[in-house]
């Protein structure tokens, strides 16, 4: 597959017309910039942050943890990943095995189960993506689902995980509701409404804790932004100085949680 071009689709096609009929019984519209125009997005995103972190996908067996609707599952399985996603919602997988269809690609798509082992045999993958969704990952079942993560990758596994919604922001970056992330989780108790908030990093750090280390580094993250957004800028000076002041990665800090993990 030319890993320069998004592989086209028929919009006349059979896989096309499977695609918009999925997508519209899960209540979507298939022309939505994050529904049909997602992994037009993603393969000016997520691509060319493999690419600036170095991470080749080609030829290796690659999970995606919540490939929602196919998204970055198309742009993984046309980089040549022998790709198989999850996601706990059961609209989602037929939406990306048609997403993957309709660009001529395939990958193995299953349903999970929120909060429960992972239905793969232990050191199945040489790689984990989790892209904006750890998020959505109930915070009681975080940690198992990292020691799920960390069961499934091959000794020296890759997990990477972007686009992220951090806690640490002021809005909130699915919903755009200010202060939202501020309001601790005892108020959804009182008043029976789960608020979205974004993932908070010291929970995540526990979570890695004794399974997984950085190898990202600043300077994989600078060029992701760059090749992203063109520059740098301020923000992203002051987020690189703040991560190297600590001995950490930008990623930990910004809007958007960015890392790349080894299994330990």
């Amino acid at each position: 597959m030319n890993g320069s071009i998004l592989p086209p689709i028929d919009p006349k096609g059979p896989a096309h017309r499977r695609f918009e009929a999925a997508a519209r019984a899960a209540g979507m519209d298939p022309n939505d910039r994050w529904v049909g125009g997602y992994a037009a997005y993603e393969w000016e995103h997520l691509r060319l942050a493999l690419e600036s972190y170095g991470i080749a996908v080609a030829a290796r067996d690659l999970l995606e943890l919540g490939c929602n609707v196919g998204g970055s599952s198309v742009v993984l399985a046309a980089l040549g990943a022998r790709l198989t996603g999850i996601d706990v919602d059961p609209l989602m997988p037929p939406i990306a095995e048609a997403n993957l269809a309709r660009h001529g690609l395939a990958g193995d798509i299953r349903l999970g189960e929120a909060g429960g082992s992972l239905p793969f045999a232990d050191a199945s993958f040489d790689m984990v993506l989790a892209n904006s969704v750890l998020e959505y990952v109930d915070p009681r079942h975080l940690d198992a689902t990292m020691c799920e993560l960390h069961r499934v990758l091959r000794p020296g596994g890759q997990l990477f995980i972007c686009g992220t919604a951090s806690r640490l922001a002021l809005r909130e970056r699915h919903s755009g509701r200010w202060l939202v992330n501020l309001l601790p989780e005892a108020i959804d108790d009182i008043t029976g409404r789960q608020l979205q908030r974004g993932l908070a990093p010291w929970r995540l750090a526990r979570s890695l804790s004794g399974r997984f280390a950085e190898t990202g580094g600043d300077q994989a993250w600078l060029a992701t932004r760059r090749r992203i957004h063109g520059g740098g800028g301020a923000g992203v000076s002051a987020y690189a100085l703040l991560g190297r002041s600590i001995g950490r990665t930008p990623g930990w800090f910004t809007p958007y949680i960015e890392l790349l993990l080894q299994k330990i």
